[in-house]
């Protein structure tokens, strides 16, 4: 066995056993050893590699988290750093029973999806020797900052954002989410699946909504639909009449030429979903019609706490797909954590956050190192071998994640108020849709 073999192997072993003793929530495959990764960052080439030389790291090893605690994706921010804090615990917990002389701090910035406000926070985390961010939410933030963390060597993993103009090889940023050239295709089959035939889309004005609108339309065009572009809305806007007004219009002109049951609404958005389905409301054939949402609302509070609203995307039947965590044995330990915390299951964004954190920890483990170039080398052979909260997944010569299928959630009526239930799974292997028998059942 080889010395990068045997370290590969310890490595393994020390992360499985001490796993069972402290309940961390990440495994690894013990063979074979990481094969020399490739720069890009995308992926491992061929050949053993030879271990890098120890840098003793000791001290407290800073990781930045760039979420949205106050703006348009508030509910997602929230959950992802309740999964942060329970990755920082045990990680913590494990580098202690190695014995090792280095733990993580994990330093929490709220950006509130504001691009200008994201890059502040990097700067001034960069001032207070920070290498390594997660973060942030959406990819209008991570365009901002892309040519800054690349300048300066930072290496930056973003739960959330899936905008394909960001699937780019060679740079240091990496996304522990699938790309909306794979979501496009699973909002499309579900707008399909449920009888629609002409999809009228309104969305939102940014690098996440133009490239997801797109994508949306290329595939429901594939599929046979015709596609009608309603309001591009500014992502600073907060109110909607005129555009709803507008969306109305376009929609009875569709509804009176095919029907109700052939036309649907196609709606890119935050957590305005709520101000907008307040608009919406007024207008009975918006009520008429089915509307298809995104990962940008699925699971949003805001869409079941507000009565008028959650009314609205009931009888809508608003599905929004947002990718599926693969199967974990730490699944139950994330939903209870954030349970405890919030009141919630988690977002499939907080799972990506838990092991963007514990990728980063066990990427400093096997260089010795908290050089984040080094690390960055090794992520794509680290994250090839580990079982994370979402499972086990890889990452494409883009440094994203190359696969995984759409969980469907809807609003749902339940006693005394509204729930998120899952109605489906997109699969993206064959590009259909499987529905939950609640749902097909349903009266």
């Amino acid at each position: 066995m080889s010395s990068s073999s045997s370290k590969a192997y310890i490595l393994s072993v020390i992360l499985l056993i001490v796993g069972l003793l402290v309940g961390y929530g990440v495994g690894v495959m013990t063979a074979p050893a990481p094969s020399q990764p490739s720069p890009t960052g995308g992926g491992g080439g061929g050949g053993a590699t030879t271990p890098p030389p120890v840098a003793g790291v000791t001290g407290t090893v800073k990781i930045g988290l760039l979420v949205d605690l106050s703006g348009g994706l508030s509910t997602y921010g929230e959950n992802s750093k309740a999964a942060a804090e329970l990755a920082e615990q045990q990680i913590n917990q494990w580098l202690q029973a190695r014995g090792e002389e280095w733990s993580i701090k994990v330093l929490v910035e709220d950006t509130a999806t504001d691009p200008a406000t994201a890059l502040a926070k990097v700067q001034s985390l960069q001032g207070q020797g920070v290498k390594f961010i997660v973060g942030p939410m959406s990819s209008a933030e991570v365009s901002e900052l892309k040519s800054y963390v690349d300048a300066n060597n930072i290496l930056l993993i973003s739960m959330s954002s899936t905008s394909p103009a960001l699937a780019i090889p060679n740079d240091n940023v990496f996304r522990f989410c699938p790309t909306d050239v794979i979501q496009g295709p699973a909002a499309a089959a579900t707008a399909w699946a449920q009888g629609i035939r002409h999809l009228v889309i309104m969305w939102r004005g940014d690098t996440w909504g133009d490239g997801l609108k797109e994508s949306v339309a290329e595939s429901f065009q594939k599929l046979g639909g015709a596609v009608h572009e309603a309001s591009r809305y500014s992502p600073d806007a907060t109110e909607f009449s005129a555009e709803v007004a507008d969306l109305a219009n376009l929609v009875q002109n569709l509804v009176n030429q095919y029907g109700a049951d052939q036309v649907g609404v196609q709606l890119i958005a935050f957590k305005e979903a709520a101000s907008i389905f307040q608009a919406a409301a007024g207008y009975d054939v918006l009520r008429q019609v089915k509307w298809i949402g995104s990962d940008g609302t699925a699971q949003l509070s805001q869409l079941v706490e507000n009565p008028e609203v959650a009314q609205f995307a009931v009888d809508t039947e608003f599905l929004n797909p947002i990718f599926a965590p693969g199967a974990s044995p730490f699944h139950d330990q994330i939903v209870q954590y954030v349970k405890n915390k919030l009141g919630r299951e988690p977002d499939a964004y907080a799972y990506a956050t838990y092991d963007a954190i514990w990728a980063i920890a066990m990427g400093i483990e096997w260089t010795d190192s908290t050089d984040p170039m080094k690390v960055k080398q090794v992520l794509p052979d680290v994250v090839a071998r580990m079982v994370g909260g979402s499972g086990v997944f890889q990452l494409n010569q883009d440094g994203d994640r190359a696969f995984a299928d759409y969980d469907l959630y809807v609003v749902w009526p339940t006693d005394g108020g509204y729930e998120w239930k899952k109605a489906g799974v997109y699969r993206a292997s064959t590009g259909t849709v499987e529905w939950e028998d609640w749902w097909l059942s349903r009266s």
